[in-house]
């Protein structure tokens, strides 16, 4: 009797152990934890929109988004959320489209022993430069004038997922009279030979054709005739074609803050002793230009008239009006550019041959140069932000914020300077149907930030999250280490 039950209690001590190492080995959940869910939709509750059009902020929204679009805009009260959706308390916070920059040349050109841009891009300044771009909440560029071949693959790798950027709308190399030093130019002297490079830069996969200053009205028509025959637009940096005619001959977009054609100042000035130091016969041009002559009336009405758009790259000037100031080539902020970038930069400027009183005389123009812009504002000609990055000292990213403080500097309101960085540009590219603003079916392309910017433009910095595609994306894990 004894030894049966010891035998029992070994049974119930053996199927004890077994239920325990079992029961360890294989645990089932409890009502306490927590089942893992699989989000199918991203809310961003209780947020304030500032849609991109113009219009004024609007505060406790609820922004859904889905695969990458933005699948609902809608009052936060009584808003029923879709099953599975990661909600995103956002109270006191902005949400707003992502930026465009109209003037980054992302396709980052080397120096060589010459002094001379050369004519293919570095890739890996390149990507550095996108992620930069993205950490500052531009997820879309256009970039105008690359290496025509360099420019198209950029695009490419971006799309295909290789490089992590901003969308990128490309031109290839600009057409010019001749080639130049500064930039991917390619000699375009005469009618025919304008006509075979659109024809060659269209079939090589640009998304439009880059025009430069040098070229005659002529070559200018024939660019325009021949690029919007093949369905792409013509934007330029003109000066010797006047923006009026470039206006008159339909070109689409025209770059920078003045034209600084001869024809727009007095007659008795225009042949003064020029001064052929890089920059000068500019700022000559801004002490004897008269914007309330009749040629500039005339340049108003047909810019506005032809429905071309300016990017007037106002901090690619401030950079060189005060290129003797240390808040621009002694700043911490130039760790953003990458170091190829900055060997350049410490290379050759544009205003290397300036003296001091050339600083002095070019930054006392500098209220009239901004007044322009504001004036082209004034006369309803449509505006877009762009930064001209990598020209010395403007930076990746932070330069098209600056770009918009001194927009705003010139007169133009917060809120339609968040339009022209967002829906003017997508406007422009003809992808306004998705981009550019926030709305129902649009790319999810957007910015939380912690500050208003309809208050002060400079709080489109106080950026938490960029969000491409819909994907999040914290700034800090964007910019260089």
């Amino acid at each position: 009797m004894k030894n049966c039950r010891f035998l029992i209690r070994a049974i119930v001590f053996g199927f004890a152990v077994q239920l325990l190492f079992c029961t360890c080995s294989n645990p089932k959940p409890t009502s306490t934890e927590t089942i893992p869910v699989e989000y199918e939709y991203t809310a961003f509750n209780d947020i304030t929109v500032i849609d991109g059009k113009g219009n004024l902020p609007k505060a406790n929204c609820v922004v859904v988004i889905k695969d990458g679009l933005i699948y609902d805009v809608a009052d936060a009260n009584n808003y029923q959320l879709p099953e599975r959706t990661q909600v995103i308390e956002a109270k006191g916070k902005y949400l707003m489209p992502g930026l465009i920059d109209m003037h980054a040349h992302v396709t980052v050109l080397p120096m060589d022993s010459n002094k001379q841009l050369m004519d293919h891009y570095d890739q890996e300044a390149s990507f550095a430069s996108l992620k930069t771009l993205l950490a500052f909440g531009i997820t879309t560029v256009r970039n105008p004038a690359a290496p025509t071949a360099d420019g198209v693959e950029l695009k490419n790798l971006v799309k295909n997922g290789t490089a992590l950027g901003p969308e990128i709308f490309t031109s290839g190399a600009a057409l010019n009279r001749t080639k130049a030093w500064f930039g991917p130019f390619v000699a375009t002297p005469s009618e025919e030979t304008v006509r075979q490079e659109v024809r060659a830069q269209v079939e090589a996969g640009v998304d439009m054709i880059k025009v430069y200053s040098s070229l005659s009205p002529k070559l200018i028509e024939a660019a325009i005739n021949e690029a919007h025959l093949l369905g792409v637009q013509v934007v330029g940096h003109l000066q010797n074609t006047s923006w009026t005619t470039g206006a008159q001959l339909g070109i689409d977009g025209i770059s920078h803050a003045a034209p600084w054609t001869l024809s727009y100042i007095p007659e008795g000035v225009r042949h003064p002793e020029i001064d052929f130091r890089p920059m000068m016969q500019r700022i000559h041009w801004l002490e004897n230009a008269d914007y309330d002559s009749q040629e500039f009336q005339d340049m108003f009405t047909a810019l506005k008239d032809g429905g071309v758009c300016i990017d007037p790259t106002l901090i690619a000037f401030h950079t060189k009006f005060w290129g003797n100031d240390s808040m621009y080539w002694h700043s911490a902020d130039l760790e953003l550019a990458h170091p190829l970038i900055r060997d350049v930069w410490n290379t050759a400027t544009f205003t290397d041959s300036w003296l001091e009183e050339d600083f002095v005389k070019a930054q006392a123009q500098w209220k009239k140069l901004l007044k322009l812009s504001f004036l082209l504002y004034e006369n309803g000609v449509m505006l877009t932000t762009g930064s001209d990055f990598p020209n010395p000292w403007v930076l990746p990213g932070k330069s098209l914020h600056q770009e918009m403080k001194l927009l705003n500097d010139a007169g133009i309101p917060p809120l339609d300077i968040l339009k022209m960085a967002t829906f003017n540009g997508a406007h422009f590219l003809g992808i306004e149907n998705r981009k550019g603003s926030i709305e129902k079916g649009k790319t999810a392309d957007l910015l939380i930030l912690l500050k208003d910017p309809t208050i002060n433009i400079e709080n489109t910095q106080s950026i938490e999250t960029v969000y491409l595609n819909g994907k999040p994306y914290s700034p800090s894990e964007l910019l260089p280490d």
